[in-house]
């Protein structure tokens, strides 16, 4: 019996055909990987560049409240600086009103509060940072140690001597007067105390007291005044910062 083979239609590869269709495969994942880089890159300059927006929101939000704190606390200083001139001369009762006032303001403080919430997010999503400038990433992270320091020594400060200055008062002014001052009202640091518009009784010249009170308003200029440098210097850095985002990320 005969065997009939059908003719094969089978077309049998050459050598070129393997190679360009591994050069199809291979520039088609090529392709793939560059866009998905591309992608990558593109999301990632995008969620940069918001992030330094916000950023820079949030400093420009700082400098003016950072001035306005600066500018309270030079105020005060400047009237710690006066009671202490009248309290060195031992004849107070000429200022008697002026120093129920300005004692009033040992028990105020006047804090900057930094609006940190993009830096504070940023810090729990990862390990990566969203800026790649290092240098910047430096200064922005340094900006917020400042900050922190800062509000150290506004908390030191907070926290320290309030029953001192509760003898002090009860040792030395009429309570009623001085709770007669107080400002529920106060539309900002400056409006906080009422100046008497009417005499009060005289501080009683209990020497050692008077000793005792002039070393707490010592204390508060010198505080003041440290404040004074901190919020200087974060002013610096932040205008800094902010010069240098908008180079960095082209910002209106």
């Amino acid at each position: 019996m005969d065997v009939h083979y059908l003719p094969s239609n089978r077309h049998i590869k050459s050598a070129k055909e393997y190679i360009l269709d591994f050069l199809i495969i291979f520039m088609a994942v090529i392709l793939g990987i560059i866009a998905n880089d591309t992608r990558q890159s593109y999301v990632e300059k995008t969620k940069a560049k918001e992030y330094a927006r916000l950023l820079y929101e949030d400093l420009k939000s700082d400098q003016s409240a950072i001035q306005l704190t600066y500018n309270d606390k030079e105020w005060i200083e400047s009237k710690y600086d006066s009671v202490e001139v009248i309290l060195a001369t031992k004849d107070i009762r000429e200022s008697n009103e002026f120093i129920y006032y300005v004692e009033r303001y040992l028990a105020k403080n006047r804090k900057f509060t930094s609006q940190d919430i993009t830096y504070q997010q940023s810090r729990y999503k990862g390990n990566e940072p969203v800026i790649k400038n290092l240098k910047l990433n430096k200064d922005i992270a340094s900006y917020y140690q400042l900050y922190s320091q800062y509000q150290a020594v506004e908390s030191s400060y907070e926290t320290s001597g309030k029953n001192d200055l509760s003898e002090i008062e009860s040792r030395l002014f009429n309570p009623s007067d001085l709770a007669g001052l107080d400002n529920n009202k106060a539309i900002d640091f400056k409006s906080l105390v009422f100046y008497p518009s009417i005499e009060l009784k005289p501080i009683r010249r209990d020497i050692e007291y008077l000793k005792f009170f002039y070393i707490k308003v010592d204390n508060a200029k010198k505080q003041a005044n440290s404040s004074k440098l901190l919020l200087k210097d974060l002013m610096l850095r932040g205008t800094n910062i902010m010069t240098d985002l908008k180079k960095e990320f082209a910002l209106d």
